[in-house]
């Protein structure tokens, strides 16, 4: 049946054809551009004939009608520059170099159900600020930095905390570290622990994480590529988590919709 459905597929865009399809349960990914994976569970129809299909049919054969979604870096004042998720990826595809930008989504999820939350750190103080090298337990319950290559009868744990952002043009993994966690959570990833461990509080981190589902935050990212088994990853790294003034948001897109007009 897949296989069909693919030949058919195929002879259409062979012709030019405007193809609409619509998918339930299926997983969208970035591989040299965009990527659908299907599975058994899939379902999948060819220009259906629902009324937003439809709509949709109409808008691919009037050119006057059809107004494509551009996913674009936009620059803000000059001072930073703000991409889409898809944005990224599509330039991560092309390009290799690490960029920073800014990045306006809402959390869709977090991952504090297990252990790979934090890592045991280093707490000593080089060149002015923490180690923050990770740290392993030695036979004696006393822990080791090989960085500073000193050991110590106790460590700090610092976040590596997954987050799963999302916007209008997709969805994307991310790491963030302290600086970051700690302003959504407002807790050290050793209070998080203690709160996971503690049995006779009634407060739970499931809640702490439900209150912040769904709100929308600036992100500041790191973007890099790195190599694992042969195969490029995507790295992206949380540097920053601020609120929206989305005052302050309002007044900047309007700038930038002027900008665009006045150069059409």
């Amino acid at each position: 049946m897949e296989e069909q459905k693919g030949l058919e597929l195929k002879n259409m865009l062979s012709n030019d054809s405007v193809v609409i399809l619509a998918l339930r349960n299926y997983r969208v990914g970035y591989f040299n551009g965009k990527l659908i994976n299907i599975t058994t569970a899939t379902t999948l129809h060819i220009n259906p004939t629902f009324p937003e299909a439809e709509l949709l049919t109409l808008r691919g054969k009037d050119p006057l009608l059809f107004v494509p979604f551009v996913a674009e870096t936009i620059h803000i004042d000059g001072k930073y520059s703000r991409m889409t998720i898809s944005s990224i990826c599509e330039q991560m595809s092309i390009k290799l170099e690490t960029i920073q930008t800014t990045l306006l989504a809402i959390l869709r999820f977090v991952n504090v159900t297990d252990q790979n939350f934090y890592y045991t750190a280093c707490p000593l103080i080089v060149n002015g600020r923490p180690c923050k090298k990770k740290c392993t337990q030695q036979v004696d319950d006393s822990w080791f930095c090989s960085r500073c290559q000193m050991t110590m009868q106790d460590c700090n744990y610092s976040y590596l905390l997954p987050l799963k952002l999302q916007d209008a043009t997709g969805t994307l993994w991310a790491t963030a570290f302290d600086e970051g966690s700690i302003h959504l959570l407002h807790k050290t990833a050793k209070q998080l622990c203690a709160l996971q461990n503690d049995v006779t509080t009634t407060k739970t981190t499931s809640s702490m994480i439900k209150r912040l589902l769904s709100c929308h935050y600036s992100f500041t990212l790191l973007v890099s590529n790195e190599a694992y088994n042969s195969e490029t990853k995507m790295k992206v790294t949380v540097n920053k988590v601020s609120h929206v003034d989305f005052k302050a948001e309002c007044h900047a897109l309007l700038a930038e919709i002027g900008r665009l007009s006045t150069q059409a």
